[in-house]
């Protein structure tokens, strides 16, 4: 079971990681560069998503820590954080993008529905696998 443990934290930091470098490109590159795509409702639900799913992956790949809870806070302050960061980015190093601060907060949002769901499940799933 160790062995298995080990190498689902080691995917899910791999998976953490790519994550984190696909929400920094997607959101300094230039919107000029980004194909037009009729997204359901708008662009807020990709944020949400997206930082919803960078906490989860985090969670999952700090694993060895699941049940301290500061752990897991300390992973959503750091994608609020990161979100703000990116977004400020945005309007620095972008001539085509803005910092908008409905961006800023579905981002947070999605962070804070993230930790939540993953504390939820967490035990379930860890006690039942590992």
């Amino acid at each position: 079971m160790k062995i298995i443990k080990h190498l689902s934290e080691r995917n899910f930091l791999f998976l953490a990681i790519i994550w984190t470098v696909l929400i920094t490109v997607a959101s300094l590159v230039s919107s000029n560069n980004i194909p037009k795509v009729s997204i359901l409702g708008n662009d807020k639900i990709v944020h949400f998503l997206f930082y919803f799913v960078f906490v989860v992956l985090w969670s999952f790949a700090t694993v060895k820590s699941y049940l301290n809870i500061k752990y897991d806070l300390l992973i959503v302050a750091f994608a609020i954080l990161y979100g703000i960061i990116i977004e400020v980015l945005q309007s620095v190093l972008t001539k085509t993008r803005e910092a908008d601060l409905y961006d800023m907060f579905a981002n947070s949002l999605g962070a804070i529905v993230g930790f939540i769901g993953f504390f939820v499940v967490k035990n379930k799933i860890f006690n039942k696998y590992f």
